[in-house]
């Protein structure tokens, strides 16, 4: 897992990857105070503190995006969803409101959206009423599921039903789906085609031109 996981962020890299639809706040780390986001200046210091942490392979990636955040600070503007095309790890996820959700599963069926989130994240509430009009819209062809990272169950829950937000979801209770896929921040999301590979991934809150592109383009 982790090797692929190393071939889907080293993918940040190639400027050919640029979604032109990607817009967004800038990514919270769970390393930075509740609900922060990497910001310029004022967070140098704090940035280099963070990374140390990082384990080797995720340096690449961390060095990439804090030179993104750290040039527009908390802008409205991350433009960096990233094309991979790599098989996207198999995971199980026990859902919240029961059953369980195996990305397996869907390979050959549908298309799958998956959204990354934590409870401490103030970012991710900002992209629930896109994600939530988009899920209606296409939940009879794409497979929507949220997974709460770094999080407990009672908080993750709590975050849902505070921003609305009603897909299945559930807990990454051992942060093996989150090392699997290679996950530095949040939100995240990852579009999976029918053939079971990462399509696009996109750091950062989602727009509603962005999710409908990145879904065409895997149905």
């Amino acid at each position: 897992m982790a090797a692929g996981a190393a071939k889907i962020r080293r993918a940040v890299a190639s400027p050919k990857n640029m979604n032109p639809y990607a817009a967004g706040p800038s990514i919270a780390f769970r390393n930075e105070p509740e609900g922060a986001c990497v910001e310029s200046a004022h967070s140098t210091s704090r940035g280099k503190k963070t990374m140390s942490r990082l384990k080797p392979f995720h340096f690449l990636l961390a060095f990439l995006i804090a030179g993104l955040l750290l040039g527009q600070g908390c802008s409205e503007d991350t433009s960096t969803t990233t094309s991979a095309k790599e098989v996207a790890p198999d995971f199980t996820l026990e859902l919240f409101d029961g059953g369980s959700f195996r990305l397996s599963d869907q390979k050959g069926k549908k298309a799958v959206v998956i959204n990354f989130f934590a409870s401490w994240c103030v970012s991710c509430g900002k992209e629930t009423p896109i994600i939530e009009k988009i899920f209606k819209e296409y939940s009879q062809q794409v497979a929507f599921v949220g997974i709460a990272v770094d999080d407990t169950e009672k908080k993750a829950k709590a975050f849902m039903k505070k921003i609305g937000l009603n897909i299945p979801a559930g807990l990454d209770r051992t942060g093996e789906i989150k090392e699997a896929f290679g996950l530095y921040g949040m939100p995240t999301t990852f579009f999976i085609d029918k053939a079971g590979m990462v399509s696009y991934f996109h750091p950062g809150v989602v727009t509603e031109q962005l999710l409908k592109h990145e879904i065409d383009k895997i149905l």
